[in-house]
């Protein structure tokens, strides 16, 4: 008797010691699922390895992450991360999804879309539970930096190649970013990344290679000539480089100065002629496209504006509710904000709404300390230059703003523990 109730605390702290063991294995995996998810998006293997298509690298990836944030979650016991409650604000826009199946008015595009959605949800709650650091953090922003050359250096490429340039001169590249506009937006989301990670490198040829990075990632998006991505660019490079002490300010003018320099001396005459022709509303062929969709949804706000049309079946439903005006040519929305408003109507349009305005506020606020706000002015400035593009690009369900959405749990998270960690010394 006496030898076994010896023996059994040591099994004990055995088991527990095994458990601690496995749970920081499949901590690494998680985090490594996160890492080649990001490299998916941004890399897209699949277009030299065209064999690797039906493995759908990128839904691969995420279900690693989350498979083992789920076997984490076993042998830990530590809770799944999913956003605290302002992200019931978030899960409140998503419910209205499958909900809408009951009004939608074309039952096969909302079906697909409950199912696009659910792998967003997965992917929320699976990157932040797995990037639950600052060293991981800042790893994922290296990852999208490094696998960014693939997109912007190919983008340069097919531009001086003149390889079937949009428009006759807007560059691109393949996949998704075969459309200029969202390969300038994805950029804009990896370019605060990159400058953050120049301003960490200590030695020359790092911050070097980083600014090199961030270069071909600045000529990419003005070889799209995408005007939303580069005022998205303005505004993400500012929110991140002109914040801090005076001393970081004044480098950071330095270095937006010396952008503008670099933009207004080699950007092709082409891109300086679009963004000018944003002033001439009445001749400007996308604005008017735009505004032929938005009175497609003026016209689905007066007749449905509690329930809009369902999710996915805005363009289904566009010759129910097209006046004249808007022409036969189906349409995107073209607003974020307004594909949720003429999908899934105003309720979820506010909810989704107010997460994005309270996860800004917050990550403004958390980017105010000055010892662990760092990884939050750069996810606040990347996040901000995405949604000043979807102003004008709607894309509710993209892989990137659900990206967006989990690094900045994360970047607020961190901040916090960091914070308190130091509260902590200091009241020692």
């Amino acid at each position: 008797m006496h030898v076994t109730a010896l023996q059994l605390p040591v099994d004990l702290q055995q088991r527990e010691l095994g458990l601690s063991h496995a749970a920081d294995r499949w901590g690494r995996l998680a985090a490594f699922g996160a890492y080649l998810f990001v490299a998916m998006l941004y890399a897209s293997p699949t277009h030299w390895w065209p064999v690797f298509e039906r493995f759908r690298l990128s839904l691969l990836a995420a279900s690693i992450c989350a498979g083992a944030v789920l076997m984490r979650r076993l042998t830990s016991g530590e809770p799944l991360r999913a956003g605290g409650p302002t992200a019931g604000f978030l899960y409140a826009y998503l419910a209205t999804i499958p909900l809408s199946l009951a009004w939608t008015l074309h039952p096969p595009s909302t079906q697909h879309v409950i199912f696009e959605a659910a792998k967003l949800v997965v992917v929320f709650v699976a990157i932040q539970t797995a990037i639950d650091s600052r060293t991981r953090l800042r790893t994922l922003f290296l990852v999208a930096t490094l696998a960014s050359l693939a997109p912007a250096l190919g983008s340069i490429r097919i531009w001086r190649a003149a390889e079937d340039l949009v428009d006759g001169y807007r560059t691109h590249w393949y996949g998704v970013f075969a459309d200029p506009n969202r390969l300038a937006m994805n950029l804009v989301v990896v370019l605060p990344m990159t400058l953050a990670l120049a301003g960490l490198a200590r030695r020359a040829w790092v911050k070097v290679a980083f600014g090199a990075i961030a270069a071909a990632q600045l000529v990419s998006i003005v070889l799209t000539h995408s005007r939303s991505g580069a005022a998205a660019t303005l505004v993400a490079a500012s929110a991140y480089l002109l914040r801090g002490d005076l001393r970081r300010v004044a480098r950071g003018v330095t270095a937006a100065l010396v952008i503008f320099l670099g933009v207004a001396a080699f950007a092709p005459t082409t891109f300086w002629q679009r963004s000018s022709s944003i002033a001439d509303f009445a001749e400007d062929a996308s604005v008017a496209g735009r505004e032929r969709s938005w009175q497609v949804l003026g016209v689905i706000f007066e007749e449905r504006p509690f329930t809009g049309v369902g999710a996915g079946a805005y363009l289904e439903a566009w010759p129910r509710f097209a006046p004249l005006a808007a022409g036969g040519r189906r349409l995107i929305a073209h607003n974020v904000f307004m594909e949720i408003l003429g999908e899934l109507g105003i309720f979820a349009l506010v909810a989704f709404f107010t997460f994005v305005a309270i996860l800004l506020a917050r990550l403004w606020i958390a980017g105010r300390d000055p010892r662990g706000g760092l990884e939050a002015r750069v996810v606040f400035a990347s996040l901000s230059g995405y949604v000043i593009v979807e102003l004008v690009n709607g894309y509710s369900l993209s892989w990137w703003l659900y990206l967006l959405f989990a690094c900045a749990c994360a970047a607020i998270r961190v901040q916090r523990s960091r914070a308190a960690l130091a509260a902590a010394g200091e009241g020692a």
